[in-house]
């Protein structure tokens, strides 16, 4: 199912309506073969069934239809649309923070309701996907965007109007450029999906962070990522890849304000050591108060309303700690951003005689270390998808996941591990370097474009 654009958690929905599915079909084949033989209870099952199967059939029967024409639709809709690759060349000398990225995810933010009607007639059954992209080929540092070729135009004014002296042009898919079958006996793979350690809503250290304490100079985050990538030789690649669709802005709020009535103690998550609490509360505040409220009549109930309300007052920001404190801010500010669903991915593809894990994985790893905050959140690879294997059969599991992180990577899959983002994470992410960061490898604009003087003469 997810290999058609859906998140994790509605093919895993769908998975478990098809179960149904099946299982209500087996259930009445078992008993319309059972009622054939001498087991009386089985026989007045299947005589119900079969004087009421106009009534049991069309329900499984019609959720089964749905979910196979919802993903036929969103199939059509994704042959029907092309998309189109996008390469991005930065000025050499702008001096702009990540923060002007921001304004161009937030133009992307293009999220409006599909109503069943547009889902199933196939006229909108998806919302629109963007991929940003940082590629190293073989030492050569790129920048890439992934859209709808109906949408070019959007995303080229939104860049032309932070980065004017930009260059954007439609580019070759780069993956191509490595053997289509992989791994094999000259090629090897490392790759991984990408996940946040803690809940969505709590953000990673972004860029505001990124500041020399005596000068305040910004320290660009992607400095280090960019120095490593120039490093790779001849065969050698390092692929970063985030694909994101834009977020409901209540279902972000709600994400943030759970989890800071979780931190703030209005939700207390429930543990086997907390039980015997729960008794004991329950017969000191029910069963203590029955004979108050029949001494006391309505006095009673104003009383423990009013214990209530004192205890809902108690809270007190500074019981909490530092930690804890800052968490809250930080996921108030993030709450307060538009936000994305993202997939993340990162790959290294190499020719076995230069494959070096120590600089591919060890080193690209170690540039996403910086967006950590060990009170906050970090990225971290995620177990499931990463390539490797234990245990048993460790050569042909690891093949397969090296091969579908390679397959995902080249469709720009949104699929398998999901989380969300908000804008200024994303920028922190994926930005253009400014005129501090030096790597010659980047692929820039080394000369201004202008207009020609006013007073150039010209021939009569």
């Amino acid at each position: 199912m997810a290999i058609f654009g859906k998140n994790a958690d509605t093919s895993l929905r769908n998975f478990i309506l098809i179960a149904i599915f099946i299982g209500v079909l087996m259930f009445i084949v078992i008993i319309l073969l059972l009622s054939s033989g001498d087991y009386l209870v089985f026989k007045y099952i299947g005589a119900i069934i079969e004087n009421l199967w106009w009534v049991i059939f069309p329900i499984p029967l019609w959720y089964g239809f749905l979910i196979a024409w919802g993903e036929y639709t969103e199939l059509m809709f994704i042959r029907k649309h092309d998309n189109v690759l996008l390469e991005i060349r930065p000025p050499s000398d702008t001096e702009k923070s990540p923060k002007v990225m921001e304004q161009i995810f937030a133009g992307l933010h293009t999220f409006s309701a599909i109503n069943k009607f547009e889902k199933y007639c196939g006229w909108r059954p998806l919302q629109e996907k963007f991929t940003f992209e940082i590629a190293s080929v073989e030492g050569v540092v790129h920048f890439y965007i992934r859209c709808l070729w109906v949408s070019r135009d959007l995303v080229e004014s939104l860049i032309y109007a932070q980065y004017p002296d930009a260059e954007i042009f439609e580019a070759e898919d780069y993956t191509k450029q490595v053997p289509k079958v992989l791994p094999n006996k000259d090629w090897d793979v490392w790759g991984t999906a990408l996940r946040l350690h803690k809940d969505d809503s709590v953000p990673i250290r972004t860029y505001r962070s990124f500041k020399e304490d005596v000068t305040g100079q910004m320290i660009d985050p992607l400095s280090s990522l960019t120095e490593i990538m120039s490093t790779f030789s001849k065969d050698e690649h390092l692929w970063l890849q985030f694909v994101f669709t834009p977020q409901p802005e209540l279902d972000w709020e709600n994400l943030g304000k759970a989890k800071i009535e979780e931190i703030t103690g209005q939700i207390d998550t429930v543990s086997f050591s907390a039980i015997g609490d729960v008794f004991n509360n329950i017969i000191k505040d029910v069963f203590g108060n029955i004979f108050s409220v029949i001494t006391k009549g309505e006095t009673a109930f104003n009383d423990l309303a009013e214990e209530l309300e004192e205890e809902e007052r108690d809270f007190n920001i500074n019981q909490l700690t530092p930690g804890q404190q800052e968490m809250l801010r930080a996921i108030e500010e993030n709450i307060s951003k538009e936000s994305f669903v993202v997939t993340g991915r990162m790959v290294y593809v190499g020719d076995r005689s230069v494959f070096n894990k120590a600089r591919g994985v060890a080193g690209g790893f170690g540039t996403l270390k910086q967006f950590a905050d060990l009170t906050l959140n970090s990225l971290v690879p995620d177990n499931r998808t990463k390539t490797f294997a234990l245990y048993h059969f460790t050569e042909s599991r690891m093949a397969y996941r090296q091969r579908k992180i390679i397959q995902d990577y080249r469709n720009r899959a949104f699929a398998g591990t999901t989380f969300s983002m908000s804008i200024e994470e994303l920028a922190t992410i994926y930005h253009f370097p400014d005129m501090s960061v030096t790597t010659p490898a980047i692929q820039k604009i080394q000369a201004k474009k202008g207009d020609a003087p006013f007073n150039l003469p010209i021939s009569a």
